[in-house]
């Protein structure tokens, strides 16, 4: 095939996995469950300029709903917090302490949001509008691409000519695929954390129950008459 034509389709290529790849990270920034990708955003206003939060700090993941932050110098955790809280005001943040040798080392903790029915109606609308500029990027992406290839098709063979057309349909078809994987494992991921928070929610309820039953039962007790 004509070397253009491939250089063309690799450059069509990269441009529509570009956009796939900003869906993916948009919607890691919608965060559900901990995620060192959503610290990606955030900027430190460091005396020594903006920095990323891999020049200041180290990140860990001890579960699905705990973020920690390790500064590397005690004396930036402030600008840490802050930096990190402006990109993601929905976290919960406390200063934790862990015992570093006979010292103890502060660290930052962030706890991810609580999916009750309001943010998950509030996530699964964000990861629409970011489903739909992708959609619309990419079909405008072919569309621009379409455009370049049939100037470089009247100079190709009948065979070559089908099946640069073939690769191009492909790869559109398999970014496009990959796009609605992306959205459709996100829902997913949101639905799961809303049913995990009414079921926590229910065995709360259940054991206030059972507790305000409990208490119940002694109050009768202290009143009970001894028999004789």
């Amino acid at each position: 095939m004509d070397y253009s034509v491939k250089m063309l389709h690799a450059e069509y290529s990269s441009v529509l996995e570009g956009y796939g790849g900003l869906l993916m990270v948009r919607l890691m920034n919608l965060c559900v469950k901990s995620n060192p990708v959503s610290l990606i955003p955030v900027v430190i206003e460091h005396p020594r300029g903006d920095l990323h939060i891999e020049d200041v700090a180290d990140a860990s993941v001890p579960d699905d709903d705990h973020i920690d932050v390790y500064p590397k110098l005690e004396d930036d955790i402030f600008l840490i917090g802050k930096g990190i809280m402006e990109a993601h005001p929905e976290f919960q943040m406390s200063q934790e302490t862990i015992k570093n040798g006979d010292e103890e080392m502060k660290y930052l903790r962030f706890t991810m949001p609580k999916v009750d029915k309001n943010r998950r109606d509030v996530l699964l609308q964000a990861v629409d509008a970011f489903y739909e500029q992708c959609k619309q990027q990419l079909q405008k992406t072919k569309i621009d691409y379409q455009s370049k290839l049939s100037e470089k098709l009247p100079n190709l063979s009948k065979e070559d000519a089908d099946q640069a057309k073939e690769d191009f349909d492909n790869t559109y078809k398999a970014n496009t695929d990959t796009a609605k994987q992306t959205v459709e494992d996100k829902k997913k991921e949101i639905e799961d954390a809303y049913q995990r928070y009414l079921k926590n929610q229910e065995a709360a309820g259940k054991a206030a129950q059972e507790q305000k039953a409990a208490a119940g039962e002694d109050v009768k007790s202290q009143f009970k008459m001894p028999t004789e």
